[in-house]
């Protein structure tokens, strides 16, 4: 059995690359999800996530691996952090670094596409035949067919 049998997410909504942080904050939140695609003229370009404007609301000197651990000497921070939310106004999408994931076809055997779940965090991308997004298969979309099909 193939991806094409399995409902992928609904219609993605995909972003310019020139789409704001801001706007894709903003569409994150009111869709309630976590990452939203980016495709520069309808094809895949990358995923931005949540995390990624998080990160930017952060002072540089806080990010990474080696940044600093402590922040309480900022106090509540309320104040940098709406100032930095200003800042993703103006922000485009591609300033930030996409999750360049694996993209799976419609002929994407099941057992591959869990694997590639299983390795990745984020819900993967779906192309057609021509390159362009068709959905996004996440976990749970899957292992829901999963279900459906080991109860039938």
């Amino acid at each position: 059995m193939t991806l094409r049998a399995v409902p992928l997410l609904p219609e993605p909504v995909c972003v310019s690359p020139d789409t704001s942080l801001l706007d894709a904050l903003q569409l994150m939140l009111d869709k309630g999800v976590n990452h939203i695609p980016v495709c520069d003229r309808g094809a895949w370009a990358g995923l931005v996530d949540i995390n990624d404007v998080l990160g930017e609301l952060l002072p540089v000197s806080a990010r990474g691996e080696r940044g600093l651990q402590d922040l309480r000497f900022v106090g509540d921070g309320v104040a940098l952090i709406a100032g930095h939310l200003k800042d993703l106004a103006n922000k485009p999408v591609r300033e930030v670094e996409l999750h360049d994931l694996p993209a799976l076809d419609e002929d994407t055997p099941l057992l591959e596409a869990a694997l590639l779940l299983h390795r990745h965090a984020a819900p993967l991308p779906v192309l057609g035949a021509d390159g362009k997004l068709k959905g996004m298969l996440s976990r749970r979309t899957l292992l829901a067919h999963l279900m459906a099909q080991a109860g039938s």
